[in-house]
C-alpha cells in the first residue's frame, strides 16, 4: 500500500510539474491603426462650412 502510495504522489507531482512548465498564452498586442477615413474630412468640412457661415452672418 505504501508504495502505491508512493507511486501516485510521484506521478501527481510529475504531471503538475509538467502542467506549471508550459508558457502561458501570449497577450494580445495592440491593434493596427487605421487610415484616416472619410468620415473625418467630412467632419472638417461641416465645421468649416459652420464657420464661415457664422462669421458671415454680420455682413
Amino acid at each position: 500500500m505504501n508504495k502505491k502510495l508512493n507511486f501516485i504522489v510521484i506521478i501527481a507531482f510529475f504531471c503538475l510539474n509538467v502542467i506549471f512548465a508550459q508558457d502561458p498564452p501570449p497577450l494580445p498586442d495592440a491593434p493596427n491603426q487605421g487610415p484616416i477615413n472619410g468620415l473625418l474630412f467630412l467632419s472638417i468640412g461641416g465645421i468649416l462650412i459652420a464657420a464661415k457661415s457664422y462669421f458671415n452672418r454680420s455682413k
